[in-house]
């Protein structure tokens, strides 16, 4: 605002509105007030009566604000104090009691010798604004407090691939950092991903939807469906994509179970009918002997009855063990003659297939406190697992092998079971030790491993894999020597 001049001597007589523009301060859609060093109103223009009343000499913090002193933080009187132009916001009232928001602009007068005589306060009404800002200030937190609670990961990423905004499930559960790229935070790879719906939807304007593994902030391995849709300027250019992942592992996880019970019932169904086809065959053995009072025949089938309603017991027995809670006994179990016990049973089976099978036991292992057939059902197991591996490798220049190792770690029995059969890739170690999950067919029950780790869960153990494939797999067990906690 230009400051206003007193006139040179000689030019007449002029009063405030003569000096301030006349008609002038009428015509301004604005508030406009002239005061005093004593923040008295000297005059005031047309606009601001209409609003807020005739009030000539009359204090002005009084007028616009109903106070009984003046403001703490007054343009105006910045304004006589430093001779410069001041401006601030303020709230004022009207002669209905209506507040007004507005933005104030002081500007010194001075007289020929320049010095401040008044100052000229001008009120820009931004009510309207104010109004608005408070809308859309309110609109914004409204559809942020939708976007936390939304029971979904929202994110939206920029041309780059980074986030550049989510909501707070996708915070909690991924990375409360903007910024980062989305394949490196919940894929954790080191570039973009081949098929991206977010590049799909940036290349042609639509959404996309896809059904994608992710993991958390915590490696844990979800299962999403995704949806993306382009976000576009006021232009209708693509600036962002928005992309929506819905969780469905619990869905995915009962599609996997349902899937997997109907292969465990087909392959019980045909182990059962293997079982009954021995049992079967011994009692017609037997059935011979007895016909032909034949003692040779005789003890035959009763042998293969026995063999065969042992298999069909210890099937059923796994089947019960992963059903029901129990503690284990704690007696003396000696690793070596376990080991050995377990090797010498499976000696047989592997040199038929051609599979070196040894073992390395640690001199004066103490014994370990656990229920005996536990312990001897878990590394057969193991065992048991390593030749399968190797028996479907399909390199035929690789030699075999699987080695049982004991050995003691501070006050821990540690057993490893290693073969350099097939390996495993990452999906499929992660799913090792579900209920039902089996990597050999229809010949498979998917209840060894689960078995494996019940057995050390309750001995107060853990069980872990290190496997590569076409390289092998490790299986690494350790127990508390002195038994479950």
């Amino acid at each position: 605002m230009a400051e206003p001049r007193w006139p040179e001597p000689g030019a007449g007589t002029l009063d405030v509105r003569a000096l301030t523009g006349g008609r002038l301060l009428d015509d301004v859609p604005c508030y406009i007030s002239i005061q005093d060093r004593h923040f008295r109103i000297l005059e005031a223009n047309r606009k601001l009566v209409e609003d807020f009343g005739e009030h000539l000499s009359e204090r002005c913090y009084a007028v616009f604000k109903g106070r009984v002193e003046p403001c703490p933080e007054c343009p105006v009187a910045r304004t006589f104090q430093d001779g410069q132009e001041h401006t601030s916001g303020e709230t004022i009232f009207d002669r209905s009691g209506l507040p007004h928001a507005v933005i104030v602009k002081t500007s010194p007068l001075r007289d020929p010798s320049g010095e401040i005589v008044a100052v000229m306060e001008l009120f820009a009404d931004i009510t309207v604004q104010k109004e608005l800002e408070h809308r859309l200030h309110d609109s914004l937190t409204r559809f942020h407090n939708l976007f936390d609670v939304v029971p979904c990961y929202v994110s939206v990423h920029d041309r780059d691939f980074r986030i550049v905004e989510a909501n707070q499930r996708f915070k909690e559960s991924f990375s409360r950092r903007l910024g980062g790229f989305c394949y490196e935070i919940y894929k954790h790879r080191k570039e973009p991903c081949p098929a991206c719906p977010v590049a799909d939807a940036f290349a042609d304007g639509h959404s996309h939807s896809d059904e994608q593994v992710v993991f958390d902030n915590a490696g844990r391995q979800l299962h999403v469906v995704v949806y993306t849709a382009p976000v576009r300027d006021a232009r209708g250019q693509i600036t962002d994509v928005m992309q929506v992942a819905a969780d469905i592992t619990e869905m995915r996880t009962l599609q996997d179970q349902l899937a997997s019970l109907g292969r465990l019932v087909g392959g019980i169904a045909h182990s059962i009918k293997n079982v009954l086809e021995g049992l079967r065959g011994g009692v017609y053995v037997a059935n011979l002997g007895f016909r032909d009072q034949n003692q040779a025949d005789i003890q035959t089938g009763w042998e293969m009855i026995q063999r065969n309603v042992d298999r069909l017991s210890a099937m059923i027995l796994d089947m019960l063990y992963c059903a029901k809670q129990r503690s284990p006994r704690r007696l003396p179990v000696s690793l070596p003659e376990v080991t050995r016990a377990v090797v010498q049973l499976f000696a047989a089976r592997s040199a038929d297939a051609g599979v070196q099978l040894a073992a390395e036991i640690a001199d004066n292992l103490p014994d370990l406190l656990a229920e005996p057939r536990d312990i001897h059902s878990l590394i057969s197991n193991l065992v048991g697992n390593a030749l399968d591996a190797c028996y479907t490798d399909q390199d035929e220049q690789k030699s075999s092998r699987v080695l049982v190792r004991v050995s003691r770690q501070d006050e821990q029995a540690v057993i490893e079971v290693a073969d350099n059969g097939t390996g495993m890739d990452e999906e499929t170690r992660g799913k090792l030790f579900t209920m039902f999950f089996s990597t050999k067919g229809a010949s498979g029950t998917g209840l060894g491993l689960v078995v494996a780790r019940k057995v050390v869960t309750e001995h107060g153990g853990t069980i872990s894999v290190d496997s590569t494939p076409g390289q092998g797999s490790t299986f690494t067990v350790k127990l508390p020597l002195g038994g479950p906690a």
